[in-house]
């Protein structure tokens, strides 16, 4: 539970936890094993349901609260690059990074990263969703968390997700180009405008006038 309150940056209310603890259902699926009174009924425990329990879970309660609070959160941390104003000016053809700046080489090798796991398609549907976690942390919270909810309550759609064949791959790069990239390329935008906020700031702060 520990890892929940911190990937979703305690987002999700305090009687979530206490449902869930007193929930023997909820905990039995979580723990994979018979918890509470389902512990006096073991035969009534199925590892599949136990599964389809936690996705659910997963893509019900913590990817909205996942969302929720990276959209709150994200503009906090600033991408600082190290600036010495007496060191030579870098050389745009040598920097790592697109614009010089770490932020946005970060989200490039992300989004590459993530789409390439996409199109490949996912051995299983916590494969998904831990993916689709994944998307909405790197996208800073651009892509919304209900398009992985609909991909994955929608079985047409996510057994488009499981598929190897090519069909199913090419109905993954329209998938793809609709939902995903489009989320990427706001956060793209965004961190893009925060930096040059920041810049803008420094500068103003370095040539206000004494006195």
């Amino acid at each position: 539970m520990s890892e929940v309150t911190i990937h979703t940056l305690g987002a999700l209310d305090d009687e979530w936890f206490a449902e869930i603890v007193s929930s023997s259902g909820a905990m039995s699926a979580l723990l994979d094993e018979p918890w509470g009174t389902i512990r006096e009924a073991p035969e009534t425990f199925s590892t599949s349901t136990a599964a389809e329990v936690r996705r659910s879970i997963a893509v019900m309660d913590l990817l909205p609260a996942i969302r929720r609070s990276h959209r709150e959160f994200r503009w906090s941390a600033k991408d600082y690059l190290d600036d010495d104003d007496d060191g030579p000016m870098p050389n745009v053809r040598t920097q790592a990074h697109p614009a010089m700046r770490p932020e946005l080489g970060t989200l490039e090798a992300r989004m590459s990263s993530l789409l390439d796991e996409l199109l490949a398609g996912f051995v299983d549907e916590d494969a998904f969703v831990e993916w689709g976690q994944e998307v909405v942390q790197a996208s800073y919270a651009e892509v919304d968390s209900d398009v992985i909810e609909a991909a994955y309550f929608e079985l047409p759609v996510r057994r488009m997700m499981l598929d190897g064949g090519e069909r199913a791959r090419f109905f993954r790069e329209s998938w793809a180009a609709e939902f995903v990239l489009s989320g990427f390329n706001a956060s793209a935008r965004q961190v893009a405008n925060r930096a040059t906020e920041v810049a803008q700031n420094a500068t103003k702060e370095t040539h206000v006038p004494s006195g």
